[in-house]
């Protein structure tokens, strides 16, 4: 009964650093997701000030790349509609919690789950094997 109760604890210590690996790994895969939209937005937006700049002291120059410079304002205004960028600030944050608690909660019962399966299949295999040996041995 005292193995069954170091077995549980075990389990559920490895199932509670999975949950903390896995709430860790969503928060960064997202953080990286809203770091890029940012950069995306940042240089998207340089390159309209460098336009506008050009605009004010080069006029021939700018009226000559009307292409580009319309392009750079398509691009700027999807970077700026991304998802990430719309968000407000308390709202990307409270997103950023929820991923993190619902990650670390289904991290750790997955590993619960599975790490439970995974000794019982041991313990019946060895149990079996016991068996095997105990029948072997009277045999002969």
């Amino acid at each position: 009964m005292k193995r069954k109760g170091r077995l549980r604890g075990a389990i559920f210590s490895l199932a509670v650093c999975a949950g903390i690996f896995c709430a860790w790994c969503c928060v960064l895969l997202m953080a990286g997701e809203y770091n890029s939209a940012r950069h995306k937005l940042n240089v998207h937006k340089e390159e309209v000030q460098a336009w506008e700049a050009c605009r004010q002291t080069k006029p021939s120059y700018f009226k000559d790349n009307s292409k580009a410079v319309s392009s750079s304002l398509k691009k700027y205004d999807e970077a700026r509609n991304d998802p990430w960028m719309s968000l407000p600030k308390e709202r990307l944050i409270g997103i950023f919690v929820l991923a993190a608690l619902g990650s670390a909660v289904v991290g750790s019962l997955v590993s619960w789950i599975v790490l439970s399966i995974v000794c019982l299949i041991i313990y019946r295999f060895v149990r079996g094997l016991a068996l095997c040996f105990r029948v072997v041995l009277h045999s002969a």
